[in-house]
């Protein structure tokens, strides 16, 4: 759902690439275009008026002289290239994770921050006005620098060290510092952050300013499944994270393991953050899926258009508070400037009209969040499910499920979320009156309020951004025990992934560990019995006439025999998924699928997409029966590997929507479009293993660790992993790690 570019064969293409992609959710987008300028008459207002007030670049970091950024680190690289971070405080692990990423990442360490601060535009030109139009809305900058100082001091020490770990590697490899390059300061990590958790509240902003009946979808997909104690072999939880995510922009994630002090990391962080999002520490292991509360609303309110805008308010007219923001245009002879309106509950979103005077403003919790770091740092100190779950009470983090794990044999799972106590009798799925008190929030839900469960009886969870009413058979978790807006469920009832995952979990009571890596990269179809069955019906009562047609005898039965699995090896998936979407036109499906006696006319169409779709591949390969991995592929860079899995149909059409647990999407290749490349789907995949003694894990990404082409971890993981469906040991420990050791570097700060 990001605007893509793919990877070039030259080093030097890396500038044009970053150019051509978004980093942000199109809800981002989508609310920049709802808005646009506020209106004709608002800009002429806001050229008039004295009280204006411009939207600049913060100039200046609040002084951070009082952080002490002193420490011995040691940086080890394993094998595959990823960091292992030792320091002694955390000021030095901070700076140990800021050189690595650096060393990694470092251009993507400059976007991220740019979007974070609203000046992707002054390096990359028009189309990220849209863009930094929203971070100035929002005033991501300017809250994450006022609030620097209020910021936990353990927060503070990481983010100066992140930042001088950062700088010391551009003083060292001058080489490598992008011409988009800015000053970095400690204060702008936190925008990123802030960046990434606004993407979900406003993309329900959107939906409600389109006045859907149905929300439009996760900005994200990921899977999560945990397994208790008792139904593992293991003797201990077992926790899958699986995030679903665009291979390209600000949700890419960077894996590490950071021990500084008493504070110890592994698992996957953003780009341009010093604090870890998925993964564990020694006690407590956490993954995240898209879904949660309902975290924002939109007020329908009635402005007065006058020199300074007025709305109105409980019978009175309140002045607006008017600012301007300025962005610069690469290429352009001067900035962009645009007029930003706000009222008490939260800022316009939807000019207002020029007859009526209704316009629509955008309210979440969020909008005031600055202290996410602050929430990460006590997510990875917490010490059991328990305590992680009063982390997650801070109310920083954006809707998420949340499934967690400890050591002491505890499962957990919360549907997390910053939830606005609101009154009843209104339809908060839709904008609300803003023009009265009676629709005021009434605070925020403690996290005691929300959906949640631990060690359910059932003895493992799964959560594929689905309703927890379909969390696992016999869930208590109904939406008849909360109010509509803290159970939410409208797009994340059920899909093939959150079946496939009860399916699988609710039938082996004794997971061992090659249980558990089998699931996390299943690639089972479950669909495939279905249109089996509908396949052998239409055979027998209609499929005489078809038996001459070419090949058309060798590929039923091979479609009838076909196990279901989207393996790189399967000679039928091709011409399989190539009739599935075939019958999306002019097919009856439910009569097809689901009548014990369907209609001849329709099982004649099905047989008549069967025979287009062999003739479609073998036209296009030469043979029908071409193998999966022969044509999907994953990598970037030129280097490409089979690929399994997949990820095609719609969810609005549940009879032939196919998406497997190891979920993948394609792409024609720019190379070869009889190719097809994965570029967004599985891409951090983190399994952990729970016992007294501590936590084990395993890990895969879809490329390697290094952005550099001629690095030798730029699709190493692509060949050697995710092409072969298995995963590496994170050698959590510094005795785990010795005999994998590639290189250290030891650094000693003043």
């Amino acid at each position: 759902m990001m605007i893509l570019c793919r990877y070039r064969r030259s080093a030097d293409s890396r500038a044009s690439q970053v150019a051509r992609r978004s980093l942000f959710h199109t809800s981002h987008r989508r609310v920049a275009r709802g808005l646009g300028l506020l209106a004709v008459v608002f800009i002429a207002a806001v050229a008039q008026a004295v009280a204006v007030e411009t939207d600049r670049p913060a100039a200046q970091a609040p002084a951070d002289q009082e952080v002490t950024c002193t420490g011995k680190v040691t940086l080890y690289r394993d094998t595959w290239g990823v960091p292992h971070v030792y320091a002694d405080t955390l000021a030095a692990g901070g700076f140990g994770l800021g050189y690595a990423q650096a060393e990694d990442r470092l251009a993507d360490v400059f976007q991220a921050v740019r979007t974070g601060l609203g000046r992707m535009a002054e390096a990359f030109g028009p189309k990220y006005v849209e863009q930094d139009y929203i971070m100035h809305l929002v005033r991501n900058a300017e809250l994450c620098r006022q609030r620097w100082n209020d910021a936990s001091p353990e927060y503070r020490q990481l983010a100066v060290g992140f930042t001088r770990g950062v700088q010391a590697y551009m003083k060292e490899h001058p080489e490598d510092v992008p011409d988009y390059a800015i000053d970095l300061e400690p204060w702008m990590w936190a925008t990123v952050g802030r960046a990434m958790i606004l993407r979900w509240p406003l993309g329900t902003i959107q939906d409600e300013l389109g006045r859907r009946d149905e929300k439009s979808g996760p900005p994200m997909r990921s899977n999560q499944w945990v397994v208790s104690p008792q139904r593992s072999a293991t003797g201990g939880a077992i926790l899958l994270s699986d995030p679903h995510l665009t291979w390209e922009g600000l949700a890419v994630l960077y894996e590490a393991r950071v021990h500084a002090a008493d504070l110890h990391m592994n698992g996957f962080f953003l780009i341009g953050s010093p604090l870890i999002g998925i993964g564990h520490n020694r006690h407590v292991g956490w993954a995240n899926t898209t879904g949660g509360p309902d975290t924002a609303d939109v007020y329908r309110m009635k402005f007065r258009l006058n020199l300074i805008p007025q709305y109105e308010y409980d019978g009175q007219w309140r002045t607006c508070k008017l600012k301007m923001a300025t962005i610069r245009v690469k290429g352009a002879d001067k900035p962009v400037k645009r007029p930003m309106l706000y009222t008490h509950l939260g800022p316009v979103v939807m000019a207002p009209d020029k007859e009526t005077g209704i316009g629509y403003v955008a309210a979440t919790p969020y909008l005031d969040s600055t202290r996410l770091f602050d929430q990460f740092y006590r997510m990875s100190m917490s010490r059991n499910v328990y305590e992680f779950r009063d982390a997650l009470g801070m109310n920083e983090y954006n809707e998420q499920n949340m499934m967690c794990a400890d050591t002491s044999g505890n499962i957990g799972y919360i549907r997390n979320g910053a939830t606005p106590i609101r009154p009843k009798g209104y339809d908060w799925s839709r904008p609300v009156p803003g023009t009265t008190s009676a629709t005021a929030w009434q605070g925020i839900h403690p996290v005691e309020d929300l959906v949640q469960i631990f060690n359910p009886p059932q003895g493992y969870m799964q959560n594929c951004n689905i309703s927890p009413a379909n969390m696992m058979i016999g869930s208590p978790l109904t939406p008849d025990k909360y109010p509509d807006y803290i159970f939410n469920v409208s797009w994340d009832t059920t899909n093939p992934r959150g079946q496939r995952a009860t399916q699988i979990l609710h039938n082996d009571d004794h997971v061992t560990v090659e249980d558990a890596l089998r699931y996390a990269f299943d690639v089972k179809d479950i669909l495939s019995e279905k249109w089996q069955s509908a396949l052998a019906r239409a055979l027998d009562a209609v499929g005489k006439p078809y038996r001459d047609k070419p090949h058309f005898n060798e590929v039923a039965q091979a479609i009838l025999s076909w196990d279901g699995q989207f393996t790189t090896d399967s000679r039928v998936t091709m011409v399989y998924q190539q009739w599935r979407v075939a019958c999306n036109q002019g097919v009856d499906l439910a009569a097809v699928l689901d009548r014990p006696d369907p209609p001849a006319t329709e099982q004649r169409k099905m047989l008549d997409r069967l025979v287009t779709a062999i003739d479609q591949i073998t036209k296009r390969y030469g043979r029908w029966n071409v193998p999966w991995g022969d044509v999907h592929k994953i990598g970037r860079g030129g280097k490409l590997f089979p690929c399994a899995g997949t990820d095609f149909g719609s969810r609005h059409q549940p009879l032939n929507y196919t998406e497997t647990l190891f979920d993948v999407s394609y792409r024609p290749s720019s190379d070869d479009p009889n190719i097809q490349v994965a570029y967004k789907g599985s891409m951090s995949l983190i399994l952990m293993f729970f016992s007294p003694e501590g936590i084990r894990s395993m890990t895969c990404i879809n490329w390697g660790q290094s952005s550099h082409p001629d690095s030798p971890h730029y699709v190493d993981q692509a060949e050697k992993l995710y092409s072969r469906r298995q995963m590496k040991p994170t050698w959590w420990t510094l005795d785990e790690l010795k005999p994998h050791i590639a290189s250290t570097k030891t650094f000693t700060l003043p």
